[in-house]
C-alpha cells in the first residue's frame, strides 16, 4: 500500500545489467496469465483500491489509453498473477517509455492487491517480465517511475538491481517534483530500514 504519511516526490530507478536478476518463482496457488478482455474491469478496480488513481473511471480511462491502444504489446506484455479461482491478485506489465527522450523498455504499473501482498508474488513477476525482456531481445537497460510513497515496492526493485537516476531531469519528465531528488532518495532510504526493522 502507498504511505501517504510521507512527502511525495516521483523519482526514476534504472539498471543497466538486465541479464543479471533474480528468479524467484510463484507460490503454489498461482499463476500467470496474459491479458484477456474483461480483465481491464478489475485492473481498475485494483489500481482505484490502492490509490494509485483518483477515480474508478481515472483508471480505466489509463488502461484504454496506455494498453489498449497497443494491442500487440499488450498480449505479450502485460501481465497478471490469478489464484487458484481465477481472481486477479497482481498485475505488472513490460511496457515502452520515453522519459530519456527515447523510446526505452520499463517496468510500469505494477501493483498487488492488499489481501495478496505479502506473498512474494510481486517478486516472481518481475523475474517473469525480466525473462521476456531477454526473451524479446531488448537492450540491456530497463527503467521505472516511483514515488516517495512506494518505499515498501522499491525496497523489491532493490532486490532486482535497479539503482536511483540521481542524473539530471529527463527530458520528458512533466512535473515539478524531480528537482528534490536527493530529497527524495534521503526520505526513501530512511523508510526502508525503517521497513525492514519492522518485518525482521
Amino acid at each position: 500500500m502507498l504511505d501517504k504519511t510521507v512527502p511525495f516526490y516521483g523519482v526514476l530507478m534504472i539498471k543497466s545489467d538486465t541479464k543479471n536478476y533474480p528468479c524467484f518463482n510463484l507460490p503454489d496457488g498461482y499463476e500467470f496469465s496474459g491479458y484477456h478482455a474483461g480483465f481491464e474491469t478489475a485492473w481498475a478496480e485494483m489500481m482505484f483500491a490502492l490509490e494509485q488513481t483518483d477515480t474508478l473511471a481515472q483508471a480505466e480511462e489509463i488502461f484504454k489509453y496506455e494498453f489498449l491502444s497497443d494491442a500487440e504489446l499488450l498480449k505479450k506484455q502485460c501481465l497478471f498473477i490469478l489464484d487458484n479461482d481465477k481472481n486477479i491478485a497482481a498485475t505488472a506489465s513490460l511496457w515502452h517509455g520515453a522519459h530519456f527522450g527515447q523510446t526505452l523498455p520499463r517496468l510500469h504499473w505494477v501493483a498487488t492487491k492488499p489481501e495478496y501482498q505479502g506473498k512474494g508474488l510481486m517478486k516472481a513477476m518481475i523475474s517473469r517480465l525480466f525473462d521476456i525482456h531477454n526473451e524479446l531481445g531488448y537492450r540491456d537497460f530497463i527503467y521505472l517511475t516511483t514515488q516517495t510513497w512506494s518505499y515498501k515496492a522499491i525496497n523489491i526493485y532493490e532486490k532486482f538491481g535497479f539503482k536511483p537516476y540521481l542524473g539530471a531531469k529527463p527530458t520528458n519528465w512533466i512535473s515539478d517534483d524531480f528537482n528534490h531528488n536527493n530529497l527524495a532518495w534521503n526520505i526513501i532510504s530512511n523508510k526502508i530500514i525503517e521497513y525492514r526493522q519492522r518485518v525482521i
